[in-house]
């Protein structure tokens, strides 16, 4: 099995495993298959990062736009994440690249931006770690869930990922060392099946 981590700020790809490492706008690594975007805690300087963010998100080996989201838990006013982070969404129907999302207690306002821009870029919620209710919410706005370490542990996480349908999840391992392999190991006990599609990533 080729495993697919979508997200992720350690591991690198292998022989066995495609890696989509996150990248930050003005450091950028254009080596590897990568995203970049501008996270919702670091934007003092979303400007210049804008700029960097728009040339190097034209590489060949950027596969996705992001992380980039919406936050309530940072002191950033929830306007200007949202003037941002629709700039993300525009540059992803440009580019016609997937939108890796990171999104804490927005999750309203996130279905709200989907449904005003109507995208035909697929949008990915990274690192779900919510409720059911929240799942099937943002499942039937067409939004993907990505699970990540969480999954391992989290019981409950796992009668959700237990009940959602086929084809409509990715996993990732983040900031963790683990490898994406023990995610699908136990995705597979739980599903008896995995379908990810990962030709929704790699579109062009």
């Amino acid at each position: 099995m080729k495993f697919l981590d979508i997200h992720s700020h350690k591991q690198k790809s292998s022989h066995d495993t495609i890696v989509i490492k996150n990248e930050y706008p003005l450091t950028a690594q254009t080596g590897d298959l990568f995203s970049v975007g501008i996270h919702p805690w670091y934007l003092e300087d979303w400007q210049k990062q804008w700029d960097a963010l728009v040339r190097v998100a034209k590489h060949p080996n950027c596969v996705a736009i992001g992380e980039c989201g919406l936050d309530k838990n940072v002191s950033e006013s929830l306007e200007l994440q949202e003037s941002i982070f629709e700039k993300h969404i525009q540059l992803s129907e440009t580019l016609k690249k997937p939108l890796i999302i990171h999104c804490v207690k927005a999750y309203s306002e996130l279905i709200a931006l989907k449904k005003k821009f109507q995208p035909h870029q697929i949008w990915i919620l990274h690192g779900f770690n919510k409720n059911q209710s929240v799942a099937d919410m943002l499942l039937q706005k067409g939004i993907y869930l990505s699970f990540g370490k969480a999954l391992l542990t989290n019981e409950k996480l796992q009668n959700i990922f237990k009940a959602i349908p086929q084809g409509s999840y990715f996993f990732e391992t983040d900031d963790s060392d683990i490898n994406i392999s023990e995610i699908y190991k136990k995705a597979q006990e739980l599903k008896g099946e995995i379908k990810i599609f990962s030709e929704k990533i790699f579109t062009q």
